[in-house]
């Protein structure tokens, strides 16, 4: 990762220092939990991800800045909020904020970061990336609500659940793929569309970066149902499929620093050990 986040180290910081800033709260009850999920942050793959998506068709600036801080508080409510619904008592080797402050602030704070960060995007201006990034959340809930009323233990013929609309499906493997395209991909997709959104790209190009996006993100998810020796079989055969898929999407893409950064971060991920 270090070596991928190096075309946008400088942008990265800024990020850091805004999203620092965006998440204090002006309670101390709140505050705390706030810091306490800031000290528990990942790779940061969504950030970067519209960053990446930004630079590749302008300037990165504090739209970018507010589409990525955006995405990473979604992300991280809808982490808390699993956690209470799975009764998870830890979190990237941490107590889950749940086990740490009680189901009932859990609750809250997540709430409070979903609100937080729908108000970051409430400017005029915004709206379309605002606009994307709602359609995802609705997504993300149907296909959790899904996964848990029909579990992930599936065979059946490989389908395309690519589409922006997402289809309807019928065998049991046209299921995963959508369960996992409305859970996982749909929010990767939009981090990348936010990205180009934010620098104002062309419908064009918007569209070729949101067919990248649902892509890597069926790729990520597959990956990581592998490492968690959940539907094996599946992803198995799966994952070679959308690898591919995914860099043969990038070859559509312009000749830049930022598509090569792209198509590394494609391989990391597949092929990533944790």
């Amino acid at each position: 990762m270090e070596h991928i986040i190096e075309p946008i180290r400088v942008e990265l910081a800024q990020f850091e220092v805004f999203f620092e800033q965006t998440m204090q709260a002006e309670t101390k009850p709140m505050d705390s939990i706030m810091r306490y999920v800031q000290e528990s942050q990942g790779k940061r793959l969504r950030p970067i991800l519209v960053l990446l998506s930004a630079k590749l068709f302008g300037e990165i600036n504090e739209r970018t800045l507010r589409a990525a801080t955006f995405v990473e508080m979604m992300h991280s409510a809808t982490l808390i909020h699993d956690d209470v619904v799975d009764d998870t008592t830890e979190r990237r080797g941490r107590a889950s904020v749940k086990a740490q402050f009680g189901n009932h602030s859990a609750v809250l704070a997540g709430d409070y970061l979903l609100a937080k960060a729908i108000l970051l995007l409430s400017h005029p201006s915004d709206s379309p990336i605002l606009n994307e990034m709602l359609h995802t959340a609705t997504a993300m809930s149907e296909g959790e609500l899904m996964q848990g009323a029909v579990g992930l233990s599936y065979h059946g013929s490989r389908c395309d659940a690519t589409q922006q609309r997402l289809p309807r499906c019928d065998s049991p493997t046209d299921q995963y793929l959508d369960i996992i395209t409305r859970k996982t991909a749909t929010l990767l997709r939009s981090c990348c569309v936010a990205g180009a959104l934010s620098v104002n790209a062309t419908t064009e190009q918007v569209g070729l970066i949101a067919n990248f996006g649902i892509n890597f993100g069926i790729l990520f998810q597959l990956r990581d149902d592998l490492l968690d020796g959940e539907n094996v079989e599946q992803a198995q055969a799966l994952l070679p499929i959308y690898y591919e898929k995914t860099l043969k999407i990038l070859e559509g893409f312009p000749s830049s620093e930022i598509t090569e950064t792209l198509r590394d971060l494609t391989v990391f991920c597949a092929e990533r050990e944790e």
